[in-house]
């Protein structure tokens, strides 16, 4: 084993940036999104983290969560059929589908508490009784955990001996969505500190699965330099920023 081999640090920081675009598009595009045009609504704000429709209905208000529980589940299911040579690709598929299965279960869990936001308008578009609190509460706490232990199977083998070729990618997309949350004009720190705890806190176990890692010795495999990645990375972060981050639609 070389011990001068190292990850590429702005390659596995690009691999979180990529993330928080793509965990964003899933819940408030595809998941609010479709659910908004399929219930004959018009979107009229999408932002970073922000999604209104006018004449939303229960599809819309529960499609977000939805879309990032699906696109969470489907990136874990993928990792298991990528070769492990593909270190870059097996790695971001796991911090989306883990940052993302993490974010909708914080999200449910806060929201049976205080009744807010998505899961909050849903109990009142199908009038739920009161006991839905502790109802939702228990089983987003219930799948927060099962994520933690699939996460922790994978971690170990994945990190090669490297706990930062996973901890790189969850600070780049806590960075990246305070900055893209932060862009929005309409309340540029409410909205910055959304992405903080929607990437940062509501995730935060993923964390607590590098720190119970087993410490194994460091492979030969490494995450390589990716020009490619961080071009593709830089010009999708740019776009992004300069369209859907500042809000789109008639209430931007």
């Amino acid at each position: 084993m070389n011990e001068n081999i190292k990850d590429d640090v702005p390659t596995l920081l690009a691999v979180g940036v990529l993330v928080s675009i793509m965990a964003s598009l899933a819940h408030e595009l595809l998941g609010h999104g479709t659910a908004c045009v399929i219930e004959g609504g018009r979107i009229t704000l999408l932002t970073f983290l922000v999604f209104r429709c006018d004449g939303a209905g229960v599809l819309t208000d529960g499609g977000g969560p939805v879309g990032a529980l699906v696109m969470g589940c489907l990136a874990l299911l993928a990792l298991r059929a990528v070769p492990a040579r593909l270190i870059t690709l097996r790695v971001w598929l796991f911090t989306l589908g883990t940052l993302g299965l993490l974010w909708v279960c914080g999200q449910t869990i806060a929201e049976a508490i205080d009744g807010s936001d998505d899961w909050g308008h849903v109990a009142t578009d199908l009038a739920w009784p009161g006991v839905w609190h502790a109802i939702v509460g228990a089983m987003g706490l219930a799948v927060y955990v099962l994520v933690l232990r699939i996460a922790g199977r994978i971690a170990a083998p994945l990190a090669g001996g490297r706990p930062w070729r996973l901890l790189l990618p969850y600070l780049g997309a806590v960075m990246s969505a305070m900055v893209l949350g932060a862009l929005w004009h309409g309340d540029r720190l409410g909205s910055a500190l959304d992405g903080l705890l929607s990437f940062g806190l509501a995730p935060i176990g993923y964390l607590l699965v590098i720190r119970r890692m087993p410490a194994l010795p460091a492979t030969d495999a490494a995450v390589r330099p990716n020009l490619p990645l961080l071009l593709f990375t830089g010009a999708t972060w740019l776009a992004f920023a300069l369209t859907i981050a500042r809000g789109i639609g008639p209430l931007a």
